[in-house]
């Protein structure tokens, strides 16, 4: 396993006009994708057009909207799922990362984002979103705007937290609830993986088995993911290149989700380090945001979250464009 460290000082030079470097524009849409559920997904993509950014929500996105693809080529996709948190009933948003999404669609990739709707329970939202993010593929490939220009052959995925699990079964694994029931029994410190996880034996047989919808996806991105609910063997078949991102002061424990994720891949990822928190991964927030969730948005003194994402910006397009 590769692991470096993003320091401050790596966070300058020259990154802040990594926008003027990139090939293309980016536009976005909506489309809304047919399940048991209707749900919207958030569909960034690359094109010619000149951006003018919109509000919203409280989310500013810096990007035209419903420009057409920028023409005479075929883009990989990637797929995203963002984080549960307080979203598994409620349902989320993928707006706090569109800075990352848009900025990919510049790099020149499709980026499938949904809207993931509320589940009436953490376990079947293990089975509803991997199916949200395979339906609304499936909608972005049938789309008239899209079928032409979409490489279904070249697909990476990309989640945080939550995400981070989503985009694992994607992937082909099989997550073990009993596995995740022995990890949270004497875990008092690691809440943000173990709330609500029954820890006395009913778990004990559980089996856990691929899912339906997973994909042949080439290349993951894991920002800060919920690793404790695989074990090895449910690991074994991913042995795809892997991007893991981890926040240095982290709620969500290290040794039992990255740390242990990464020392169980069949295929050693790249693992990097960066200051903050678990929710570091969130964009900058709006000045709104951040007085209604601080928990969220507010860093500690020091921590530049506008520079660690013009850092990662470049870091997961190149590593993507490396690999798909």
């Amino acid at each position: 396993m590769r692991a470096s460290f993003l320091v401050l000082a790596l966070l300058v030079a020259g990154i802040s006009a990594e926008a003027d470097a990139q090939p293309f524009k980016a536009s976005v849409t909506r489309i809304t994708v047919q399940d048991a559920i209707p749900f919207d997904a958030l569909v960034a993509y690359p094109t010619d057009v000149a951006e003018l950014s919109f509000q919203d929500g409280p989310y500013i996105v810096a990007a035209g909207r419903d420009a057409p693809i920028a023409p005479g080529a075929r883009f990989p996709i990637v797929l995203f799922s963002h984080g549960g948190g307080g979203t598994i009933k409620t349902g989320g948003t993928p707006l706090p990362y569109a800075d990352l999404l848009t900025s990919l669609a510049r790099e020149g990739f499709i980026v499938v984002a949904p809207f993931h709707p509320g589940s009436k329970l953490p376990r079947e939202a293990l089975e509803d979103r991997p199916r949200q993010i395979h339906r609304a593929l499936d909608a972005v490939l049938a789309d008239p705007r899209f079928a032409a220009h979409a490489d279904p052959n070249r697909l990476g995925m990309t989640g945080f937290s939550y995400g981070g699990a989503v985009t694992l079964i994607i992937a082909g694994a099989a997550p073990s609830l009993a596995h995740l029931a022995v990890y949270c029994r004497n875990r008092t410190d690691d809440p943000m993986a173990c709330d609500g996880i029954p820890t006395d034996g009913s778990l004990a047989n559980a089996v856990g088995r691929r899912s339906p919808d997973a994909l042949a996806v080439k290349a993951l991105v894991l920002l800060e993911p919920w690793g404790s609910l695989f074990d090895r063997t449910g690991l074994m078949s991913l042995d795809m290149p892997t991007l893991l991102y981890r926040a240095e002061s982290s709620a969500l424990q290290a040794d039992g989700n990255i740390l242990a994720l990464a020392e169980a891949l069949p295929h050693p990822p790249r693992l990097q380090t960066v200051p903050g928190g678990h929710f570091i991964f969130f964009g900058p927030c709006p000045p709104a945001l951040e007085a209604d969730a601080p928990a969220v948005c507010k860093d500690a003194p020091g921590i530049d979250r506008a520079a660690i994402h013009r850092r990662i910006k470049v870091d997961i397009g190149d590593f993507l464009r490396r690999n798909l």
